[in-house]
């Protein structure tokens, strides 16, 4: 009998993004085996910060785009993120960069 993995943070990246585990550890810089050892075990402490603020980029994408569209979204180049895909700059550590670029352009009360 296989064990029974509860639900991690991983769920909605991978969800959300519609990765594969492999696809989630490019995104994390970790191999494919790593991902299912933290599905197992947990994230690790020194991972958790990473997670929880691409967690809250897929979080805040959730309330503002419809789901079908994220992962075209976040796979296509943009230039506010100078040339690069949302998800190219979450596998450059960019990610609090990222969020806070992405919640200024959903940000309707401040002038473009």
């Amino acid at each position: 009998m296989s064990p029974v993995l509860t639900p991690t943070l991983l769920d909605p990246i991978a969800e959300t993004f519609e990765l594969s585990e492999t696809g989630l550890g490019r995104l994390f810089g970790v191999s494919r085996q790593a991902v299912g050892q933290w599905r197992e075990r947990g994230v690790p402490s020194n991972r958790m910060t990473r997670v929880t603020t691409v967690a809250a980029i897929c979080d805040l994408l959730g309330h503002q785009l419809k789901q079908e569209r994220i992962p075209g979204v976040a796979r296509r180049p943009a230039d506010a993120y100078g040339g690069l895909s949302m998800l190219e700059m979450i596998e450059r550590g960019r990610e609090d960069e990222l969020l806070n670029l992405i919640r200024r352009s959903f940000d309707w009360a401040s002038t473009v």
